[in-house]
């Protein structure tokens, strides 16, 4: 059976758990001023205002302060390493606030994964579009590439049909260092495909 991923407080977990990370949205409370631009926040450590590092989608890195309401019970919730999805004022983005606008915030997602080199245009598609099944690991092979904090690896699989049967296939993904040691043969992971055409498939696997 298929992993689902838990929500954090009230937690919209993008690709599904997908191989690219785990990625937040809580709800927004304090609208940010002007046309809002979306960028991915990392709640940094220590007392007094709650400040994220932020990376914007076209690759501006700053740190903002989150906006939120005094007492807000929301605030324990973020502790220093966890994720967010954030909006900001391209001119004032000092100070952030939590996504709540999910269309804008899922295609600025898709584009700084596209920019990352994390995923490629075909496995997002499959991901957002395609049929969504699991898969069991039966090989698993390293090739050595590495891209930021993820590992390239080989995967061989077999595919689950949703109405009934399987297939063979063979991904190349990079996946969170994190979660090397929960891929191996007999793992079970999300996997997507296009039915009638079961040549190319897309896996998603989160971090550990």
């Amino acid at each position: 059976m298929c992993a689902t991923s838990t929500a954090l407080v009230a937690v919209l977990t993008f690709l599904s758990c997908s191989a690219l990370g785990v990625f937040v949205v809580l709800r927004r409370h304090c609208p940010a001023p002007g046309p809002a631009a979306v960028g991915i926040g990392t709640v940094r450590g220590g007392s007094g205002p709650i400040t994220v590092d932020v990376e914007s989608v076209s690759g501006q890195r700053f740190v903002g302060r989150l906006r939120h309401r005094r007492n807000d019970p929301l605030l324990c919730e973020l502790k220093p390493g966890v994720v967010l999805l954030v909006t900001f004022d391209p001119v004032m983005h000092r100070e952030v606030s939590l996504a709540d606008d999910m269309t804008a915030v899922q295609s600025a997602f898709d584009a700084m994964l596209l920019r990352k080199g994390l995923v490629t245009s075909h496995q997002l598609e499959l991901i957002r579009h395609g049929t969504k099944s699991c898969s069991v690991v039966t090989a698993v092979a390293p090739t050595g590439g590495a891209r930021e904090d993820y590992r390239e690896i080989e995967l061989d699989l077999m595919v689950r049909r949703p109405h009934g049967g399987q297939f063979p296939a063979h991904e190349t993904v990079l996946i969170p260092a994190s979660a090397l040691t929960d891929v191996q043969p007999g793992s079970v992971v999300d996997t997507y495909y296009r039915v009638g055409d079961e040549s190319v498939v897309a896996v998603s696997i989160p971090p550990n």
